[in-house]
């Protein structure tokens, strides 16, 4: 491929985190991967020569969005192969936004992007490796600093992709990268929330999640989010959370998810962590200091709600997601971490159903249980004894019979009067007292008779009412 480019008068250089992470690997002496995408660049073509070459090469697609809401300017675009593998065209600074240029030198491409560990190239020609902004110094210093003092500013998306970096690779944050983050952070207003999700996305992903939060707080960039700032410096009961205020409680809760054993798989994990993070933003809305000094909390899983759900449109989380966090999170008190009696388990694992189930509620227990400081008890159940009284089932347990048999047998034909006699089944279900279908019925037929005979009661008592009116209005017609 790079020959190609070179017979047409132009330069292929791979570039970005393939790139990195190969240094980074030869430093740990162990495979790094921080992402699974090869970027390369086109020196010294126009966008139509690129096009063309690349064509050649097999089906492509181009991409391109837009860096900045109400800017005219847009990202260079992008030559994107079904494999990962995308092209790109050189580019430079103009203005403080990258635009491309054929004309630019490999230094003034380097300019135009995000951090120096990011703007080492290497020649597949050559096998030479060019580093123009001593990124591999900061490599080697596992320091992430961006490439120019506008970095930051000309996208501001990039103080996110930061923290992440710093979770996924262990990277430390920089002196220029922290002055910078402090003065561009105000600008992610201006950023589409669409474009902050996969970077949040590879954050809760990523083995140091907690770097990435301690980024955010020391960059001043936790003040975009107000539900999470304002965990900074609320007090907790130091009985029971003697690790401090509700934002270090917080960091060592989504520490502590990193460590679950058995280790949960990706999807969960993403859930769990943004559930980590958001499981208290309730508390410093309902906070308050009784008389004899205890801290007191009550009600903050209630109050958390539209605050998790106001965090997560911000940065354009998948509805699915949503709510999944959101039950979850609302749930996180019950059982108060100890009764595990199966009439509750199964009742729970029914409330958080269809979106989570317990073997969740066990891993954020756990994690949160954990996320104390000096915590001298591990959280008393592994997820096998946790789910013993239920017979090992993260789930509800199924109903004896579904709406349509119930219908069918009590000649209902739908309506709120359904609902009501099927969550009273599995209710029944739930605390062991139903079993069978033909108990099911019973009760919901039992139910429908008690329900039926107050209404009669109170028809019967409206109709002497009426009478006993009548008789009155005919009394004083007549001059009783």
């Amino acid at each position: 491929m790079a020959g190609r480019f070179a017979a047409a008068g132009g330069r292929l250089l791979a570039v970005g985190g393939q790139v990195r992470d190969d240094r980074l690997a030869a430093l740990v002496g162990e495979p790094v991967r921080g992402g699974n995408d090869v970027d390369l660049v086109a020196f010294g073509l126009d966008f139509g020569e690129i096009s063309r070459l690349a064509a050649e090469l097999g089906p492509v697609r181009t991409v391109a969005h837009r860096l900045i809401k109400d800017r005219p300017a847009k990202t260079p675009a992008l030559i994107v192969f079904a494999d990962g593998l995308s092209i790109s065209a050189s580019r430079r600074l103009f203005g403080g936004l990258a635009a491309a240029d054929p004309r630019a030198t490999v230094e003034e491409d380097a300019l135009a992007r995000d951090f120096t560990v990011n703007a080492l190239y290497w020649d597949p020609l050559t096998g030479d490796c060019l580093d123009p902004l001593g990124g591999l110094d900061d490599v080697r210093a596992r320091r992430l600093e961006p490439c120019s003092p506008v970095s930051l500013t000309a996208d501001p998306a990039r103080i996110i992709r930061a923290m992440g970096l710093v979770s996924r690779l262990g990277l430390t944050a920089g002196p220029k990268l922290l002055t910078a983050a402090r003065g561009a952070w105000p600008f992610l207003s201006s950023i589409p929330s669409e474009r902050l999700w996969p970077e949040w996305r590879k954050w809760a992903l990523s083995r140091r999640p907690r770097a990435g939060l301690d980024f955010l707080k020391e960059s001043s960039a936790l003040q975009f989010w107000p539900e999470l700032a304002a965990l900074v410096g609320s007090p907790q009961h130091p009985r029971f959370h003697p690790e401090g205020d509700v934002w270090t409680h917080t960091l060592l809760t989504v520490e502590a998810v990193g460590r679950l054993s058995p280790r949960p798989a990706d999807d969960s994990r993403l859930t769990l962590t943004l559930t980590a993070l958001l499981h208290d933003v309730g508390k410093p809305e309902v906070t308050f200091l009784r008389e004899d000094g205890m801290v007191v909390t009550r009600g903050h899983a209630r109050a958390g709600r539209p605050l998790i759900r106001r965090f997560l449109k911000s940065v354009a989380a998948p509805t699915a997601i949503v709510r999944a966090v959101e039950v979850l999170a609302a749930r996180h008190m019950d059982l108060s971490f100890r009764n595990l009696a199966s009439a509750n388990l199964r009742t729970l694992a029914r409330k958080l159903a269809p979106l989570c189930d317990l073997e969740q509620f066990w891993a954020l227990a756990a994690a949160d249980w954990n996320g104390r400081s000096p915590c001298p008890l591990r959280y008393p159940w592994t997820l096998e004894e946790f789910l013993s009284p239920v017979g090992g089932r993260k789930g509800p347990a199924e109903l004896p019979l579904d709406a349509r048999r119930l219908m069918a047998a009590l000649g209902l034909t739908g309506g709120p009067t359904v609902g009501r006699l099927m969550a009273l089944i599995a209710a029944a279900v739930d605390d062991g007292t139903v079993t069978e279908a033909d108990e099911a019925l019973a009760l919901a037929a039992s139910a429908l008779v008690e329900a039926a005979e107050p209404k009669a009661a109170e028809l019967e008592a409206a109709k002497l009412e009426a009478e006993q009116a009548k008789e009155r209005e005919r009394a004083m017609t007549l001059g009783f």
